[in-house]
């Protein structure tokens, strides 16, 4: 099964002495690879990749990777995102460098990284192309993708503009829902959020406890409802401190991935198993200059895809449900009510 709800956080970066496809050797003649990741979400105002390098190094890997000039090109590429109406070209955007990194640090290289960022407003019916130009080599790294298309939920049945509430049961549920063009995964997710009142007036929003309901490829998620109630029992504890709590809403977010994206969770989850033997999956290529002409030259790997988000509020918990956090064997002595009187 692929590895659930990769996808909804950035992408880590490989490690560099396992990235290249042809045999790695410290002697060997240094060859630049490139390395780029980007999704591009058409909701999203702000855009950023990771473009990088690989390097060779006698020393202690870790400690060559926190210097920024081994794996990172710095002011040495021009990189651009065209934009395609088909096989028209509409647009050419241009990305600027940063070392603000919109997620948590992780291990490698950080704060040290250089990313790619351009504000834009993308078109879910154009296609569009990462074009990367090393100024001083003239080599080029490129990789297409479409954009995700809208989705549209069936079931749990939503009334916009109108109070809703949303069941969970002790049994399965599916959601239902239309896949937009160039969709092939959907995972999902329940954010349930709730507020804590303490004895002494005080309140806070607690952070949501998430139920990740599952992942398709088709247009139907099978989840077991009651699995809500189990995961507030495990976040929420006992406190003597809490006078009660009741809920705020339940939000519903559908992620979306396109195909290219798919491919590369598909690729990336078949070496985790026993078979230690690496998958690769890659729709980024680059080409050399030589004797005035352009060749493939393999020297390029990542991923440039496209994924989205899809949300829905429900204001309440039905009556059922509602009756089952506050008196259900899972919830009942975490001192839930129905409203904040």
């Amino acid at each position: 099964m692929i590895k659930k709800f990769l996808f909804i956080a950035a992408i880590g970066i490989i490690a560099f002495s396992s990235c290249k496809k042809k045999d790695f050797s410290l002697n060997s003649n240094y060859e630049d690879f490139t390395i780029v990741y980007a999704l591009l979400n058409p909701d999203d105002s702000v855009h950023y990749m990771k473009i990088y390098k690989n390097f060779l190094t006698d020393g202690n890997a870790y400690d060559a990777a926190k210097d920024i000039r081994n794996y990172s090109y710095i002011d040495s590429i021009e990189v651009t995102l065209e934009e395609y109406n088909g096989t028209n070209l509409v647009q050419t955007y241009y990305f600027d460098t940063t070392t603000f990194i919109p997620k948590d640090s992780g291990i490698f290289a950080f704060p040290l990284q250089i990313l790619y960022t351009s504000k834009i407003k993308l078109n879910r019916n154009y296609s569009y192309k990462v074009v990367v130009r090393n100024l001083y080599t003239q080599k080029i790294t490129t990789a297409t993708t479409r954009l995700v298309g809208d989705l549209s939920v069936k079931y749990p049945i939503y009334y916009p503009n109108k109070i809703n509430n949303i069941t969970f049961l002790p049994r399965q549920q599916q959601l239902e829902f239309t896949k937009g063009e160039n969709i092939t995964l959907c995972q999902a997710s329940f954010y349930y959020y709730y507020t804590e009142v303490f004895k002494n007036g005080n309140r806070r929003q607690a952070a949501p406890v998430v139920f990740q309901a599952g992942e398709s490829t088709t247009e139907i998620i099978s989840y077991f409802g009651e699995n809500l109630l189990r995961k507030i029992k495990e976040n929420v504890k006992v406190n003597d401190e809490v006078d009660y709590r009741y809920t705020d809403s339940v939000v519903l977010k559908i992620y979306t991935a396109s195909n290219d994206l798919y491919l590369y969770l598909l690729a990336i989850s078949a070496s985790t198993g026993l078979n230690q033997e690496r998958m690769e999956y890659t729709n980024v290529k680059s080409y050399s200059k030589e004797d005035d002409k352009f060749e493939e030259d393999g020297n390029a790997l990542g991923i440039v895809a496209s994924r989205g988000v899809y949300s829905l509020m429900f204001d309440e918990l039905s009556k059922t449900t509602n009756d089952s956090l506050l008196y259900g064997r899972f919830t009942g002595d975490l001192k839930f009510i129905k409203y904040d009187y």
